[in-house]
């Protein structure tokens, strides 16, 4: 129930967001796009083909993929069960990047195909959960796995943030991010743990732009670089659903990041090849703060 109360609140918010703007901007006559003829919103039957087409494919491939790693030896029964541990709960954080991720990726492959952002970003969120069900689902039938109650919230919780985020502007500089060390593809050619559970190689972060919190006058300022963010990392050590966890901990840090969104492109292809690349962390300087400190010049 707290669920489906979290998605009608965070539809609201857009909702009640995008309406407030409209009816203040109609008010004050402000010369804003708003105020012009609203671009008309088509769908493009050829397009939403090809999408429909290579959505299908992912998701065949994909299923195959999951069929030959976490799901092998499927049992009879459905079952529920924890299964954070192992990965001291960094696949937590997995969850609500990933459900994350594909709100925003497949809002705008709706618009490519002619939907209107707003349609957009709602189917965006239907596909994201349902996409990420249908993996609980089946990890419910899998022998090690079971349907987590957690990972359930934090693929809504993750599908829902962009929601979120245009109902309360300063979310916008709120941001999940994901990296990996090259060890991570040269593990799973060498026969290690699969490509998409090998938490030791990766790193989740929260990124916050300090725009949330400066004044106008100093973030629009020539003299700040308002891309340059603040990054919280959470990685792990000792990691394997394979070979046990008994020595797993979690390392933390902290890093600059960049804010990709912020640098020069002013154009709808650019806009939103930048807002797909800054679900990235790109190699910045960092330092590990837990379990003992570390510098790197560039951390992956």
């Amino acid at each position: 129930m707290r669920y489906v109360f979290l998605i009608l609140l965070s539809v609201n918010l857009y909702s009640q967001n995008d309406n407030a703007l409209k009816f203040s901007l109609k008010d004050k006559n402000l010369q804003s796009p708003l105020n012009k003829k609203e671009k008309e919103y088509k769908i493009k039957p050829v397009r939403m083909v090809i999408l429909g087409t290579a959505g299908a494919g992912v998701f065949t491939a994909m299923h195959i993929y999951y069929s030959n790693t976490w799901w092998k030896d499927q049992r009879k029964y459905f079952k529920f069960a924890e299964d954070g541990y192992y990965a001291r709960n960094m696949d937590k954080a997995s969850h609500i990047y990933t459900a994350n991720f594909f709100t925003e990726a497949s809002a705008v492959a709706y618009e490519w195909a002619g939907m209107h952002p707003k349609t957009a970003l709602i189917w965006g969120a239907v596909t994201s959960m349902a996409y990420e069900t249908y993996i609980e689902v089946n990890d419910g039938f899998a022998p090690n796995w079971g349907v987590d109650w957690l990972d359930m919230g934090a693929n809504i919780f993750g599908a829902l943030y962009p929601f979120m985020q245009r109902g309360f502007e300063p979310l916008q500089n709120v941001n999940f991010k994901w990296s990996f060390k090259p060890d991570w593809l040269k593990k799973k050619s060498s026969g290690g743990d699969d490509l998409l559970d090998d938490y030791t190689n990766m790193t989740f972060w929260l990124s916050v732009n300090p725009e949330i919190i400066l004044p106008r006058s100093v973030t629009k300022g020539k003299f700040y670089p308002n891309f340059l963010s603040l990054a919280l990392g959470m990685s792990v050590k000792n990691s394997s659903h394979k070979s046990g966890s008994t020595k797993a901990y979690t390392e933390w840090f902290l890093s600059l990041d960049w804010d990709i969104r912020k640098l020069p492109g002013k154009s709808d292809f650019m806009k939103k090849l930048k807002k797909i690349l800054n679900f990235y962390h790109f190699p910045a300087p960092a330092v590990r703060i837990s379990p003992s400190g570390i510098w790197y010049g560039l951390y992956f």
